[in-house]
């Protein structure tokens, strides 16, 4: 047995102790068969582990999550998981992605085999986050134990085995399970936006009138679809003048445009979002086809592209041009998985005033999930 320890100041490794991150490297680069059965998982960790997968050719893997069944799973770590799973279901991978709902498991088990014999196991304290240091847990100190003695590293594979039979656990896709919606903050100090409390969210939703209006998102049906891949919410992706991935257009069809008590041309108002920001809006453009919001197009941008990059179902892009996987392409079944496809754009019975004195007219914007009864905020 050795220890695998944190390599932080000031307990900094000494001989023959070794970190982790680069043990687990080391033995998944020798391995062809991969079992890990950890509590907590992270985004950003369940895709390093996806991409080790892929790059040393690992033929089988199974990850077991153990304790978000009866809490709760954060919506991005969820999707990010079912992600996984299905990459590697659609794949010549075998392997899956499980999560334990008979109890809480909260134990961190790792086995590594080659040509069907053990090479390696680590039992200890780290989580799968430990393969993807990040902010959260860089200054996190952990201690492990690996053995490559082969009776105890197949004594912890009869664990993971046992956590893996149906009466402990199952595929990810066959659980239902609460997701936590993760908060969008890709909003905080953005010019023109205000936040606004739960509170206010709910009087402003108590003053709500009869006139409201449905508007579908208008996008491609499946990254393989080229129809308006490059307009409305993906107008990035448009030819021609290059825009920022955050910059939509919203069109609205004439059927939606000519009913009674539509926002009339050009003329702002405020909204409020379901999930607590406020920044004014119009419509404008030719037929007034376009919603907009109105002193930055990144503003509606970033409430709803950050709301499906923070349930992990997109990536947000630095530069457009350089997404040749269209990572950051929402399509209908991003926007199935997330559980909603258009907007609600609601009038209240209130009015504000804005910097120049002028008074314009208050409305409710939603883009909350239609399965909201199963998420819960996670702050």
């Amino acid at each position: 047995m050795r220890l695998l320890c944190s390599d932080i100041l000031p307990l900094r490794i000494e001989d023959p102790q070794k970190a982790f991150i680069d043990y687990f490297n080391e033995a998944a680069s020798s391995c062809d068969h991969l079992e890990i059965a950890v509590g907590y998982v992270s985004k950003a960790s369940l895709k390093e582990l996806g991409r080790i997968v892929e790059e040393y050719r690992i033929k089988k893997v199974c990850l077991t999550i153990g304790m978000y069944f009866l809490d709760g799973m954060p919506e991005g770590t969820y999707h990010t998981a079912v992600s996984l799973h299905e990459a590697w279901q659609n794949s010549d991978i075998d392997g899956e992605v499980r999560i334990v709902r008979a109890f809480s498991y909260h134990g961190k088990l790792y086995t590594f085999y080659k040509e069907g014999q053990p090479i390696a196991g680590i039992i200890g304290s780290q989580n799968l986050g430990a393969i993807k240091l990040e902010a959260s847990n860089l200054r996190q100190y952990e201690v492990a134990a690996v053995t490559e003695v082969p009776e105890e590293i197949e004594e912890l594979t009869g664990i993971i085995s046992k956590l893996k039979r149906p009466n402990c656990s199952v595929p990810i896709q066959d659980v239902h399970i609460k997701l936590l919606r993760e908060v969008n903050r890709e909003l905080v100090d953005q010019e023109f936006v205000t936040r606004v409390s739960s509170d206010e969210v709910t009087a402003y939703q108590n003053q709500k009138t009869d006139i409201s209006f449905e508007i579908p998102l208008k996008v491609p049906s499946n990254h393989d679809d080229p129809q308006m891949r490059g307009s409305n919410i993906n107008v990035c992706y448009a030819k021609g003048r290059k825009r920022v991935w955050w910059e939509v257009e919203i069109v609205v069809g004439k059927e939606i445009r000519d009913l009674p008590g539509y926002p009339e041309y050009q003329v702002p108002f405020m909204v409020v979002t379901d999930d607590g920001w406020k920044f004014q809006v119009w419509t404008c453009g030719q037929n007034n086809k376009n919603l907009y919001s109105k002193d930055d197009l990144k503003i509606m941008g970033r409430w709803i592209k950050g709301r499906l990059a923070a349930a992990g179902l997109i990536e947000s892009i630095n530069q457009v041009e350089t997404d040749t996987l269209f990572e950051g392409l929402i399509t209908e079944e991003t926007l199935e998985k997330y559980g909603r496809k258009s907007l609600t754009l609601t009038k209240t019975a209130l009015t504000t005033t804005i910097d120049n004195g002028t008074e314009i007219d208050v409305w409710l914007l939603s883009f909350l999930p239609h399965t909201n009864d199963d998420r819960e905020l996670l702050l």
